[in-house]
């Protein structure tokens, strides 16, 4: 697994990148993305359901054409995963504020309204 600084870099720049700080997410940032993730999320057993939402996500956006709508249904299941991991981080720390944000951008960050 990555160090907890580069985890921490990349859960930032996942975040800022999904919530419109940067440029617009483009098909190919996105999987180039889904590529820096899917290795050190594989290599935990709790974080392997994850990598595998991961890896359909990267297979729709590879997809031609893109369904947005199915795209977009996608993050959300990834969102509700991460959302299970948190408890697991721990209650300390600012892991745990990161994967809440980092859920909420996946909700949020398509340019859609968030539903629940």
């Amino acid at each position: 697994m990555k160090s907890l600084a580069d985890t921490t870099e990349l859960l930032e720049t996942t975040i800022s990148m999904l919530m419109g700080s940067q440029e617009p997410v483009t098909a190919q940032a996105g999987v180039a993305l889904i590529d820096q993730w899917i290795l050190p999320l594989s290599e935990s057993e709790n974080t392997q359901p994850i990598a595998q939402e991961l890896q359909k996500l990267k297979g729709l956006l590879i997809s031609d054409p893109t369904d947005s709508a199915v795209v977009t249904n996608q993050m959300k299941v990834i969102a509700e995963k991460v959302l299970m991991i948190a408890p697991d981080i721990g209650a300390e720390g600012e892991m745990p504020s990161l994967l809440s944000s980092l859920a909420t951008a996946l909700r949020t960050g398509t340019g859609s309204p968030q539903e629940q």
